[in-house]
């Protein structure tokens, strides 16, 4: 994908549209408590422009270690919150078109909230991020979504 469909897609504010081409929702959600190995993070929301996001998703396909890609909106300003759910699934979308299939494309539940990460699935996200003490089941989030939670 070229960086001008990159950005035709993130100025779409289309999840829909941007989602065309994703196979299927994984069948299988890995889980953590922390940043893996080989994860690179991905910026966007509020401050952060297209052309900046599909930049950055450009680099991240020619890195040779790649094994993930943490989804991280910016924090929230006076102006808005640091991204809107719409945005949050259009970016997990553009980014699952972009990058090559092994790598997985990470969300942060302490960021985006359980039930965001588990719709997000349906656009490409492969794993959760799930903070130390948060007692919210995996396990059922998964299933309700057709996968099974697998903790890495």
């Amino acid at each position: 994908m070229t960086r001008a469909e990159i950005i035709a897609l993130l100025g779409s504010r289309d999840p829909i549209a941007a989602a065309d081409g994703i196979i299927a929702p994984p069948r299988t959600i890995t889980w953590c408590r922390d940043a893996g190995e080989g994860e690179q993070v991905l910026r966007y929301g509020v401050g952060t422009t297209h052309d900046r996001v599909a930049d950055r998703l450009l680099d991240l396909t020619g890195q040779d270690d790649l094994c993930a890609v943490r989804l991280v909106p910016e924090p929230d300003s006076d102006e808005r919150p640091g991204s809107w759910g719409v945005e949050d699934m259009l970016v997990t979308a553009v980014a699952r078109r972009v990058l090559p299939a092994h790598v997985a494309i990470r969300l942060d539940w302490d960021l985006l909230g359980a039930p965001a990460c588990q719709v997000a699935t349906a656009f490409g996200a492969t794993e959760w991020v799930i903070p130390e003490g948060d007692d919210t089941d995996p396990d059922h989030l998964a299933d309700a979504v057709g996968a099974r939670a697998v903790r890495i």
